[in-house]
């Protein structure tokens, strides 16, 4: 890979630093400040947001990689991720984008991934606000992941981008209450004023939809396998019995008892046997 990036890279657990070739490790400020399209937690909260927003094209990713200097790359070793992530109201602007590595080690896609969820689930607890997480997110993930999640795998400390502000932002002014959105009146909903705002989606012309209906699916085979458990609801702490360990927040996210950084902290409103069930019942798996 060809990248005219310097990162900081954390050296064992000493926490000394040493400067090397690489992916970057934090997204560079004046290229991917953040943008979103909504601060409304009753929005994000609603199982299955992220699906209904996320649209980034190839030619965007592109030029994404183009902006950070990313000349090659092998497969799977970037995503284009988005700094305020889609499940914590950011948008699909170049703005809130910018190449996460997958192959870094111990910091990487995965790492903030889990920071993602857990903003998520505060939000949508009522815990934190969402102007507050998405401040904390675009200012510096790896600081937050430290506020919000606990140290950093490895053991090191947060960095600093290299034209990041020392200070975050104490306060940016909010919309009144019902305040309508300006920028983004297809949608309707609150931004979050102090960063760029993006457009929203442009309707599709009826011009543009097919003159006949698609086919109709062929329905599933009958099989004799049982069908998935229904939920079991937790006791009065929000714990899962021992025959349904799987939690489910108020998010709509499912936490497994093994590998999962979130799940002792997770209040679960639901509980379920399994991982399938959990999603046959329309949750979503933890990333």
């Amino acid at each position: 890979m060809t990248s005219r990036w310097l990162v900081f890279l954390v050296l064992g657990g000493s926490g000394a630093l040493a400067l090397t070739a690489g992916p970057p490790l934090l997204p560079d400020p004046a290229l991917t400040p953040g943008d979103v399209l909504t601060t409304d937690a009753a929005v994000i909260c609603r199982p299955g947001y992220s699906r209904t927003v996320r649209a980034v094209p190839q030619a965007l990713k592109e030029q994404v990689y183009r902006e950070y200097g990313i000349t090659s790359r092998a497969p799977g070793e970037f995503e284009v991720d988005h700094l305020i992530s889609l499940e914590l109201g950011g948008s699909n602007s170049l703005r809130n984008l910018w190449p996460e590595s997958y192959v870094t080690s111990p910091l990487n896609a995965r790492v903030k991934d889990t920071l993602e969820n857990r903003l998520h689930d505060l939000i949508c607890a009522g815990t934190v606000g969402v102007p507050d997480a998405q401040r904390a997110i675009a200012h510096n993930w790896q600081e937050a992941y430290v506020k919000y999640v606990g140290p950093l795998p490895g053991g090191g400390k947060p960095q600093r981008a290299p034209n990041q502000p020392a200070i975050a932002p104490t306060h940016v002014p909010a919309l009144p209450p019902g305040a309508a959105d300006p920028e983004h009146p297809t949608l309707d909903l609150p931004i979050l004023p102090g960063l760029p705002a993006t457009s929203a989606p442009e309707p599709v012309s009826p011009d543009a939809l097919p003159d006949t209906a698609p086919p109709t699916p062929e329905p599933p085979a009958a099989t004799d396998s049982a069908p998935p458990s229904g939920p079991t609801p937790p006791d009065a702490q929000g714990a899962c019995p021992a025959d349904a360990p799987v939690k489910v927040s108020r998010s709509g996210v499912y936490h497994l008892p093994q590998g999962d950084v979130n799940y002792a902290v997770t209040r679960a409103v639901a509980c379920f046997p399994d991982g399938p069930s959990a999603g046959a019942a329309g949750y979503r798996a933890a990333r």
